[in-house]
């Protein structure tokens, strides 16, 4: 009997770059699928935006929500109770404690505070009214926004208001 010849190694083929545009300059790059869902900036104009997630066909995919970077997927995590935070104690402040956007937070906290102490005697509970109403359409908004949407303008951008 003859011999089979060796079949060659088999190399398995690194994944295709990830095509993305910057969103401040329009430059066209080419980032690593390792990258899917975390913060960068860009080359050319330092603007900073989130790599998106590509899409795929199934959930059990390299590419799928559940093997997103960690930071997102724990960033993300926090959008439903800022939301619901937001809508029924949005004077205290506390949905923006929850992203990390501290300052916003004690500046809603100390104006709802001080405007419901001080505010008796010009307009009373003028400033924990405002707080609320601000409250309450920033956990709208939060509720509403796609994942990639909220991790953008909250965890990249550091958005602190609306």
């Amino acid at each position: 009997m003859g011999t089979v010849p060796p079949t060659p190694p088999v190399r398995e083929s690194p994944p295709p770059d990830i095509e993305v545009v910057c969103p401040h300059c329009q430059t066209r790059l080419a980032i690593h699928p390792s990258y899917a869902g975390t913060a960068t900036a860009c080359p050319k104009c330092g603007g900073k935006f989130q790599v998106p997630l590509p899409t795929a066909h199934s959930d059990q995919g390299p590419h799928s929500p559940h093997h997103a970077a960690p930071e997102y997927r724990a960033f993300v995590s926090k959008k439903v109770a800022a939301g619901i935070l937001g809508i029924l104690l949005g004077c205290l402040g506390i949905h923006k404690f929850i992203l990390g956007l501290n300052t916003a937070g004690v500046i809603m906290l100390v104006v709802s505070l001080l405007g419901g102490l001080a505010g008796c005697f010009v307009v009373p509970l003028l400033g924990p009214a405002i707080m609320a109403i601000i409250g309450l359409a920033e956990g709208i908004i939060y509720l509403t926004k796609s994942d990639e949407d909220f991790y953008q303008t909250y965890a990249v951008e550091k958005r602190e208001w609306f």
